[in-house]
């Protein structure tokens, strides 16, 4: 044996243990003992499973068991050999699942190699057969593997036909003990119903009330043979776990019992004259079954039970929206006394939130990012001196740590604070969070006073493009710097504060509302445009935009119609219309500074290929990304990610009904190594949408965030150059080429051809690398070669695109080559024309 010493002994001693039992079965098979033989099997798979359970040989005895297996293979092949290879049911009846049997089994459901062969197939046939035999042996058979469901299915199928009897359940759950899931539809990563419970529920049930009645009878329970998550029925459990107090699991298990409202009311009368101490042990009890209430009375609390139902229902680690209303006429009911004791039994962070008596605790939370304690800070009642603006920024501090947390933590953190708004426009009388946050946008601008007088300066906040500047004067004459009489003044701090509000606030609107806008066509109402317009920043940003009015007309915001609702221009409908070259001449030709790309925003749509495999797009499918990097990205975009066992690994709601799902071949998690990206599908209720039935917009959108992770995250050897990328700087190329009239330069696919007086150059628009013609010898340029944006160069939107900036920079540097004095760049070229 190849056994570390430490592990050596323990597998000698199972090995001896096993060879035991190989030695009994022999015994049995001589004696012609069939039936012994078979009881036998069980016994040696209980005991193997036992031994896998408490695992002392480090793993190291399964691979160490061969021989072992091989001599009971030989034993019960020869004791039960196969009559008749071809028929599934002489195949599946046996008890020990020997090699020879697994191998028919697999070539019966034309299985090959690893894992064990499914039973599936066989499970189709005889359900539709009504197949008893059959049925009963794919439960009872040790050969293949079942998924749960498919063990359900069959159950249901004995039971419609009466043959479901105690010895078929028996071995389902010695099985799979936590096969109860499946019985009653719930999930078991949340325990949350998922399905209606299944026809064989009912005998299940008996079954299990039986079982469980004789197994924690006394003297002593036998916990590991009651099958998991079920739970029993009647009156008769909550008595046995109330005569064992101290016995944790009776109290799990059989406290909660299923109790019909006869039985709830026995309950009430036979506590009515026990301790106090029993009543509230038997309140706990019933806590996790849900009507603790009846018992309130009971325990001096009457007109709890409302208080009760909503500390239960936000007993939850997650941020989940409350109705502050409720809680308050809830306390009302109960007694500010009543409430105060019952919130001592069963303690709620976001009821207590809500009357204001665990404001320290809550803060404390909040710093550390709880869920529940972000979403209780805004149920909070305003403390004395507090405003609701002061709430307001807190709130919005609490949400810069976001992008600092996990891929997906950053999402749920996000929703956290949504819900925090929410409660905090309940607590100060808005009528959602959306008018909260408008009025506290506006506040923060209308509150920003226009001038400091500072001593002999006047200091001013003004805006530049939507960036807030601190102007500072003296006797009407600008400075260019911070005087130390102003820097050291405690009114400069309050300045500078304003203008990081001011600064926030621009931030927010352009990276959320106004990108979130653009990347789905986004509609705002003429009320909702309004106030968006007299925010500093709005006024600033809007008018930078493409807009389409209610009736089609498309133009910037004062070409369009304002008495309806106006719709921000997605480049899809551009291109659809026709229009796309021309309002990208038009932005530059005007020197338009849109706040995010609109005009030059990269545009994807459907190719040949993706036409042709109709609902699954391999675009992007075997480049190989960082996974940590690519998580972020993600993440930042919209996406949650999921780990390798999940269907999809990262997924996006792109509408109300479709979401993006893609699939990833990836070590555990994102972030766990080198992550494959495979197929894209996009989803509705569970259904593939063809991607012809995608809307363009969020087709487009999707296909941007993906080429965006394969270009930043990519790490395939040969590298990856984004098409669209290249195509989206000749676009803006060629509109410069008009605007400024660059005679020398023109636009062939995603390279820039310039003829300048030293020599003919091909930049490549992705790259931005140099060739020289007619030879195409590359020419090298030191790394500072278009590292400063030219003084002709202009971005037309706000979006930092740095290598965009280079690439044109050396287009534009090319274009004047007879003003080029670098030595390295002169020696590869030859004398002016």
């Amino acid at each position: 044996m190849d056994v570390p010493e430490m592990y050596a002994d323990e597998v000698r001693r199972q090995r001896d243990a096993l060879w035991g039992m190989v030695d009994e079965a022999s015994a049995l098979a001589k004696a012609d003992d069939l039936p012994g033989l078979g009881a036998h099997a069980k016994e040696i798979r209980r005991g193997l499973e036992a031994g896998n359970s408490i695992d002392r040989t480090g793993g190291h005895l399964d691979s160490n068991v061969g021989d072992i297996y091989a001599a009971l293979d030989g034993i019960y092949d020869a004791a039960f050999p196969v009559q008749n290879p071809d028929d599934p049911a002489d195949v599946l009846e046996t008890s020990w699942p020997t090699a020879s049997r697994t191998a028919l089994l697999a070539s019966i459901v034309d299985h090959v190699g690893w894992p064990k062969p499914p039973l599936e197939p066989l499970a189709d046939r005889a359900i539709a057969a009504n197949d008893v035999h059959l049925l009963r042996l794919l439960v009872l058979t040790p050969l293949g593997r079942a998924s749960r469901e498919t063990v359900v299915r069959v159950l249901d199928a004995l039971h419609e036909v009466g043959a479901l009897d105690v010895e078929i359940i028996e071995q389902a759950f010695t099985d799979d003990e936590y096969l109860g899931n499946a019985i009653v539809g719930r999930s078991p990563a949340d325990g949350a119903e998922r399905s209606m419970p299944h026809a064989c529920t009912p005998a299940v049930r008996d079954y299990f009330d039986e079982v469980a009645w004789r197994l924690t009878s006394p003297p002593e329970p036998e916990w590991a043979a009651l099958p998991e998550v079920l739970v029993p029925r009647g009156l008769r459990f909550v008595l046995r776990a109330m005569e064992r107090p101290t016995d944790r699991r009776m109290a799990v298990r059989l406290g909660a019992a299923e109790l019909t409202d006869g039985e709830r009311t026995a309950l009430v009368e036979h506590l009515r004259d026990r301790p106090a101490e029993e009543r509230r042990y038997a309140f706990d009890l019933r806590l996790p079954a849900g009507d603790a209430g009846v018992l309130l009375p009971l325990l001096g609390l009457p007109g709890a039970e409302p208080l009760l139902r909503l500390v239960r229902a936000t007993s939850t680690t997650e941020a989940v929206r409350q109705d502050r209303i409720a809680i308050l006429a809830a306390v009302r009911q109960a007694g500010v006394d009543g409430a105060r004791r019952l919130l001592r039994i069963c303690p709620s962070e976001i009821v207590s939130a809500a009357l204001g008596w665990n404001r320290a605790a809550v803060s404390k939370r909040v710093k550390h990012n709880a869920l529940a304690g972000i979403a209780a800070f805004g149920l909070l009642p305003l403390a004395d001196g507090e405003t609701v603006l002061d709430r307001y920024m807190a709130l919005r501090e609490v949400a810069k740590r976001g992008p600092k947390l996990g891929p997906n933590r950053r999402h749920s953190h996000a929703a956290a604070v949504a819900v925090a708004l929410d409660h905090l426009a309940q607590v100060t009388a808005f009528p959602n969070a959306e008018r909260l946050e408008w009025d506290c946008e506006a506040r923060i601008a209308t509150e920003t006073p226009g001038e400091w007088h500072l001593g002999d300066y006047t200091v001013a906040l003004r805006l530049s493009d939507a960036e807030p500047l601190i102007t500072i004067s003296k006797a009407g004459r600008q400075l260019t710097s911070v005087p130390a009489a102003v820097r050291t003044d405690p009114r400069y701090a309050e300045v500078r504060e304003h203008q990081e509000r001011l600064r926030d606030q621009a931030r927010r609107i352009r990276t959320g509302l106004i990108e979130r806008l653009v990347a789905t066509g986004g509609t705002l109402a003429p009320d909702e445009l309004a106030r968006l317009r007299s925010l500093p920043a709005g006024a600033v940003m809007l008018p930078a935009l493409i807009w389409q009015d209610q009736v089609g007309t498309i133009g910037l915001l004062d070409q369009v119609d304002l008495d309806g609702p106006v719709t921000v221009v997605h480049p899809s409908l551009l291109y659809e219309r026709g229009l796309l070259a021309h309002w990208q001449a038009e932005v530059v030709r005007h020197r338009i500074r849109q706040p995010v790309k609109q005009a030059f925003r990269e545009l994807y749509l459907l190719t040949p290929a993706e036409r042709d495999a109709v609902d699954v797009s391999r675009r992007f499918a075997g480049h190989t990304v960082d996974g940590k990097v690519s998580g972020q990205l993600l993440s930042g975009r919209g996406w949650s990610t999921h780990g390798q066992y999940q269907e999809h690994q990262a997924t996006r709601p792109v509408t109300t009904e479709i979401t993006a799902a893609l699939v990833c071949d990836l070590p555990g998690y994102f972030g766990g190594g080198e992550v494959v990206v495979g197929e894209l599908r996009f989803l509705a209720a569970g259904s593939v949408v063809p991607l012809a039935d995608v809307p363009p917009v969020a087709f487009s959108e999707v296909m941007r965030d993906l080429d965006l992770v394969v270009s930043v995250a990519g790490i395939d050897p040969a590298g990856y150059a984004s098409p669209l990328h290249g195509a989206s700087r000749a676009h803006l190329l060629a509109s410069l080429v008009d605007d400024i009239g660059l005679a020398r330069v023109t636009v062939d696919g995603t390279s820039a051809v310039v003829r300048g007086s030293r020599a003919t150059y091909r930049v490549h628009l992705n790259s931005g690398s140099i060739h020289v013609e007619p030879g195409g010898y590359l020419c090298v340029v030191p790394a500072s070669f278009g590292g400063t944006a030219h003084p002709s160069l202009f971005l037309p939107f706000a979006d930092e695109d740095r290598i965009t900036s280079i690439i044109l920079s050396k287009v534009l540097l090319l274009n004047e080559d007879e003003k080029i004095t670098d030595p390295t760049i002169l020696a590869q070229l030859g004398p002016r024309a």
